[in-house]
């Protein structure tokens, strides 16, 4: 007899770990080395069929790709809510990615939706000077934080799909419980007022349009069109993201909304330093 579920799951770490490089991998067996900035979440359905306690388990895995850049914090912790698992990600050519997990991204996560069955990815392993030094590296965070690890690469297709079934194993043990764990240091919030006045106005027309998985492509589609890069926001790209946001909401609020949004995001943007 097969059981069935859906289950949200997040995956997370800096920019260019290549979290949107695994999905693709994963979904759809392919490759590309062009760096992608996922702006906001993106949203990604698998099914996996994992054999775990003598059944057999079809699990359709939700994956929400969110936004790496740091200070984002409202569009994340909106991301994190509901989510069941998560990956979290990190680059061993880029030691600081790894550090960023332990820093960040871990316990921003369980500041916001509390300890959930997590596997941790050592990405682009092809790239390892010495991928045996990585792997126990890696193996030392996995006792750390008491989680599977698996080395990747989005790349060769290395250990990818091995990874993802064992998030589903997770899933299915339901391994959620308080954790005995050193004391992790909580980072503070990014300082850079512009970037959290880009978070805001992210968040601000979702909440507006009524629904954060419709409102994301959305997003990023004006972030594009006015050539605005969430790793350095500038005042000029999000004065321009602000009015095509405008445009997009004159097509489905009153005058007079529209009018107030503009002039209350314009008026964030113009404050920021």
């Amino acid at each position: 007899m097969t059981e069935y579920f859906k289950k949200k799951v997040l995956i997370l770490g800096d920019g260019a770990v290549g979290k949107s490089s695994l999905i693709r991998r994963f979904v759809v067996d392919k490759f590309s080395d062009e760096y992608i900035t996922t702006i906001g979440t993106k949203t990604t359905k698998k099914d996996v069929v994992v054999n775990f306690d003598g059944k057999e388990w079809n699990v359709s895995l939700m994956v929400w790709d969110v936004l790496g850049q740091k200070g984002y914090s409202e569009v994340q912790n909106s991301a994190f809510e509901g989510a069941k698992g998560v990956i979290l990600v990190y680059d061993v050519s880029r030691p600081q990615t790894r550090g960023s997990l332990v820093d960040y991204w871990i316990p921003r996560l369980w500041k916001v939706v509390g300890h959930l069955p997590m596997v941790i990815f050592a990405n682009k392993i092809d790239l390892a000077a010495d991928p045996n030094a990585e792997r126990i590296q890696l193996g030392m965070m996995g006792e750390l934080y008491q989680c599977p690890t698996h080395a990747t690469s989005a790349k060769t297709g290395a250990g990818v799909e091995e990874a993802f079934q064992t998030l589903g194993m997770e899933l299915i043990a339901g391994v959620s419980g308080p954790l005995i764990l050193q004391q992790v240091l909580v980072a503070g919030d990014i300082d850079d007022s512009l970037v959290a006045v880009t978070d805001r106005v992210i968040m601000d027309f979702c909440r507006e349009f009524g629904d954060i998985e419709s409102a994301m492509p959305i997003v990023k589609q004006q972030f594009t069109k006015a050539g605005l890069d969430v790793r350095g926001p500038t005042k000029e790209a999000l004065l321009r993201v602000v009015d095509f946001l405008s445009e997009v909401e004159a097509g489905f609020k009153p005058a007079e909304v529209v009018s107030d949004n503009r002039a209350r995001r314009t008026g964030w943007v113009r404050k920021a330093n």
